[in-house]
């Protein structure tokens, strides 16, 4: 929003398009008295021109004429500005044209006569959404030239925060702890940081420590010497011999048996380390950082994980949030997916995004995270067969025939349930199996529509 109402500055403006020149004057001073800034369109081809012109983030159309096609001009502004915002204007009796601006896409609707307040209000709420977004595209831009964060995709407030941090301890040689749900990007994370770090010349050596069985790990990390047990016919070299100058990743570190744990301590703290087999150490420079989907803290607490290591492990603890609080950052992914799959698709077509599948999209629960939608969406465009992607090209592979069958009954742990927590998971499952589909939800759970209403009210299911 803009206070100077002087001069046509089309990209902070808000559009207004009626064929009434007294009624588009009035919604027009209403926007400006409150200190909006506003440009009028009397026709569908005179809003197309403003659009074409510049970004509009917000336009207002009136639909009680027919001099005015509002689901063609919401298609023909989709097409190129995906997230473009739509408030209809409609009389209550206009419910035809109302439905098809709704089924075009539109994302609000006003029944006329016009409230003034509840006008501006509508428009105050877009605003201020679209002026959050901005102050994160200026701060992503800041980020971008100072780091070199291209491989994490990202604008929501708290991945930006994420990479703020990341970008302030990558050029030192503290210890780093990413966590994390499977699937946010730890690793991703893990290269962005040795990336901007003074060590970016030297290696990245990464480790998943839960896929290296236990008594290998410490050989695999440390080296060994030859004759250290059978088959260790020559010296050779662990990994951090490996990473030598550069970064050693431990990814799911929490799976390090306690001694192995001990002698990374070692290194952590002494920057010195024993091959197996050999009694004279070794030294190392090696910049460390690990990551875990497990609440490493607690763990320490039980005795399952030394806790020492776990404070000089976590010097500089980086949390990366699950992509169902960062609903902002999912068009932006599904747009670079889409273009790795572009680039690699040997010249064969590659859809779209549709309005409908970006509702689709952010009303997922995602829980596997960024893996799992960018999985999904290679299965849909391979299913695919229009120019954009629809919800039912995510759902076309998934069938009653993957569901397990019921149990005959449940047993109840002896530790007792939380009955709430229970109910809540519960008609969060059927939502999800359902695709947020309320009546399909009830009939799994046995309810009416009316009363999972009423529950999902009662137990904060949000988004219904």
């Amino acid at each position: 929003m803009v206070r100077d109402c002087g001069g046509i500055h089309t990209e902070d403006a808000t559009l207004i398009v009626c064929p009434d020149a007294a009624e588009r004057g009035a919604y027009a001073g209403w926007l400006r008295e409150d200190g909006y800034r506003v440009v009028e369109a009397a026709t569908t081809a005179d809003a197309l021109a403003f659009h074409r012109r510049r970004s509009l983030p917000l336009t207002i159309a009136d639909m009680g004429t027919a001099r005015l096609d509002g689901p063609e001009l919401i298609r023909a502004v989709r097409d190129a500005r995906p997230l473009a915002q739509f408030l209809m204007l409609s009389r209550g009796d206009s419910v035809a044209a109302a439905v098809a601006a709704l089924k075009a896409g539109a994302d609000d609707l006003l029944l006329k006569p016009v409230d003034r307040a509840e006008l501006v209000q509508r428009v105050h709420q877009v605003w201020s959404a679209s002026s959050a977004q901005q102050t994160n595209q200026r701060l992503e831009q800041d980020l971008r030239r100072q780091y070199d964060f291209s491989e994490i995709i990202g604008r929501s407030p708290k991945i930006l925060h994420v990479l703020a941090m990341a970008g302030r301890v990558a050029r030192r040689e503290t210890t780093v702890l990413i966590t994390g749900e499977s699937g946010t990007g730890k690793e991703l994370m893990a290269r962005a940081i040795h990336n901007n770090s003074h060590r970016a010349a030297g290696p990245l050596v990464a480790i998943n420590c839960a896929a290296i069985p236990e008594p290998l790990l410490e050989s695999e990390l440390f080296g060994y010497r030859k004759g250290a047990f059978t088959g260790a016919d020559a010296d050779k070299g662990g990994l951090l011999a490996t990473a030598e100058g550069g970064t050693l990743f431990l990814d799911e570190v929490a799976e390090l048996p306690l001694a192995t744990q001990a002698k990374l301590l070692r290194f952590v703290q002494e920057s010195t380390y024993y091959p197996v087999g050999s009694a004279a150490p070794c030294r190392g420079d090696v910049r460390i950082i690990s990551a875990t989907n497990a609440p490493l803290q607690e763990l320490a607490e039980a005795g399952s994980f030394r806790r020492d290591l776990y404070y000089r492990l976590s010097v500089f603890p980086l949390h990366l949030p699950p992509l169902r609080e960062r609903l902002e950052d999912i068009v932006p992914l599904a747009e670079h997916f889409l273009s790795q799959l572009a680039s690699k698709s040997g010249g064969l077509r590659i859809p779209g995004l549709s309005r409908e599948v970006v509702h689709y999209l952010t009303a997922r629960s995602w829980r596997g995270n960024v893996r799992e939608m960018q999985s999904a969406i290679e299965r849909a465009v391979i299913l695919s067969e229009g120019s954009l992607l629809t919800s039912a090209d995510f759902r076309r592979l998934e069938v009653a025939a993957e569901n397990p069958a019921p149990r005959s009954h449940f047993d109840l742990p002896d530790r007792g349930v939380n009955l709430p927590d229970l109910n809540r998971r519960l008609i969060l499952e059927a939502m999800e199996r359902t695709h947020d589909n309320i009546a399909a939800a009830a009939r799994l759970l046995g309810l009416t529509r009316p009363s999972l209403r009423y529950r999902l009210k009662k137990y904060r299911v949000t988004g219904h």
